[in-house]
């Protein structure tokens, strides 16, 4: 997960990794890759701006 600010920064940042992985021949899936979420479930957490909360959905799911 890459997370800036600014867009024009994100953008150089995230051209920078897939820069660096390509010059290490590693690929990514497209159809696994996410581009400029405002939110994204990592785990059991809920990853926002400002925000990291419990996906509690999905710690339900856990205990049953």
């Amino acid at each position: 997960m890459i997370y800036l600010n600014i867009l024009k920064e994100n953008v150089n940042h995230v051209f920078k990794v897939l820069k660096y992985l390509d010059k290490r021949n590693l690929h990514l899936k497209l159809k696994k890759c996410e581009f400029y979420r405002k939110e994204i479930d990592f785990l059991e957490f809920v990853v926002e701006r400002h925000e990291v909360r419990i996906n509690f959905k999905k710690l339900r799911t856990i205990k049953e």
